[in-house]
């Protein structure tokens, strides 16, 4: 999981590039939850009050890089002291970034990444190009109006998020990106610092 040294001075090299790239990423998420906000209004839906369920489950969903990165930006600007979370990157069960007792359940809120964002509030398109929304299985049926049309696609959202990039499991991506954030502000002066 570590990264060469090679890797990240082309990273470096990459600098001007990667900072665009997350200004992108930041508008790409303001559209999806706006999206996100109007569908919910016109379907009546929201998750069970103090669930948490999709962030606490045995797994991780996966996630991109840029994604990584945009998250590990916020912890090292906003959140410093939740680096302090990568210490349980080996004896994790969920999202390391999971804590039942902050509003939302997630100590990253701001930068999560667009499966957290669209999880059970978002859907896909079939062969014919129909939307078919997909809710969370703790959502009960009575809370939906009859039939919807239209709505977010996750998948288009993942895909404009990525670059190109591979996905990890959330807690990798970030802390692979953390990893190059902290490298490239090593590295950089003052009036190109990466953060």
């Amino acid at each position: 999981m570590e990264k060469s040294r090679e890797a990240m001075d082309k990273e470096r090299q990459e600098l001007p590039f990667w900072q665009e790239r997350l200004n992108t990423l930041a508008c790409q998420y303001e559209q999806f939850e706006k999206e996100i906000i109007q569908f919910t209004k016109e379907a009546g839906i929201r998750c069970p009050e103090g669930c948490g369920a999709c962030c606490s489950a045995a797994y991780e969903p996966e996630v991109s890089l840029p994604e990584g990165e945009y998250a590990a930006r916020y912890i090292l600007e906003e959140q410093q002291e939740l680096e302090s979370r990568f210490s349980m990157m080996k004896k994790r069960s969920c999202c390391i970034f999971y804590d039942e007792s902050t509003p939302f359940h997630c100590m990253i809120y701001p930068a999560r990444p667009v499966i957290c964002r669209g999880f059970g509030f978002s859907g896909y398109t079939n062969k014919y190009g129909e939307f078919i929304y997909r809710p969370c299985r703790h959502m009960h049926p009575s809370q939906f109006k009859e039939h919807y049309s239209n709505g977010p696609i996750i998948s288009r959202y993942q895909a404009q998020v990525s670059f190109g990039s591979e996905f990890l499991p959330i807690s990798e991506a970030i802390y692979l990106g953390w990893q190059k954030l902290k490298y490239l502000n090593g590295c950089s002066g003052p009036e190109d610092r990466a953060s």
